[in-house]
């Protein structure tokens, strides 16, 4: 069945730990440009809604055809818990689903989301989300003890249970699911796992330069 997706992309103008990431200067583009484009060739979503403070974000989201959310600024500070944004976001905008885009994850391409939104709308009803995933074979600790594997006997590496870390390039759900739980995570989610180079999330100044330079070595 074909669902109602619409694409939620979340731009504030400022962010902390690297200075202006979604509107500074990325290759020859921006995190916030490269998104906008790559998601206007993607088949399937019914509308695409940027979120934002920031004026500038706001026109040239209307240059680039998309449906702007005039977000209250407050909900762009880092003194509101994001559970309030997702929301107060989600409670904002129309429509069924709701695919939450950052623009952080620049290598993250068309056929990404494509297939997200081909198995989301396959998805069993045992599953209330998705969630873009990257997937993790590492003999993984916390404090004290192993994860995912035992001390004896040894486990190989590919033998290991796999766990999964959240790389938000996508994640799509019900809006008022979003509404109510202040989440975009469900109590069945269904791991969308994405190669660990295209989930690449930029979160500090390390990863910007690396995304930039896979995403300059693509284009070459």
């Amino acid at each position: 069945m074909i669902k109602d997706i619409v694409a939620v992309v979340p731009v504030k103008a400022n962010s902390d730990r690297v200075k202006a990431k979604n509107l500074r200067p990325f290759a020859d583009t921006t995190l916030f440009d490269l998104k906008i484009h790559q998601l206007k060739n993607v088949q399937g979503f019914s509308k695409i809604i940027v979120s934002s403070e920031d004026e500038f974000v706001i026109e040239k989201s209307l240059q680039f055809g998309v449906e702007v959310h005039h977000r209250d600024p407050m909900y762009s500070t880092s003194d509101i818990p994001m559970s309030e944004v997702y929301s107060y976001i989600a409670s904002e905008v129309s429509g069924e689903n709701i695919a939450w885009v950052n623009v952080t994850n620049p290598l993250s391409g068309e056929n990404i989301y494509s297939k997200a939104i081909e198995i989301y709308n396959k998805l069993e009803s045992r599953y209330d989300c998705l969630l873009g995933v990257s997937e993790m074979k590492d003999y993984m600790f916390f404090r004290d003890n192993p994860v995912n594997f035992q001390r004896a006997p040894w486990a190989k590496s590919q033998d290991l249970e796999p766990l999964y870390s959240m790389n938000f390039a996508v994640n799509i759900l019900k809006r008022e699911d979003m509404v109510e739980w202040g989440s975009c995570v469900g109590f069945s989610p269904y791991m969308y796992v994405i190669d660990s180079i295209d989930g690449w999330d930029i979160d500090v100044q390390s990863d910007f330069d690396f995304c930039e330079s896979v995403y300059l070595s693509r284009k070459e």
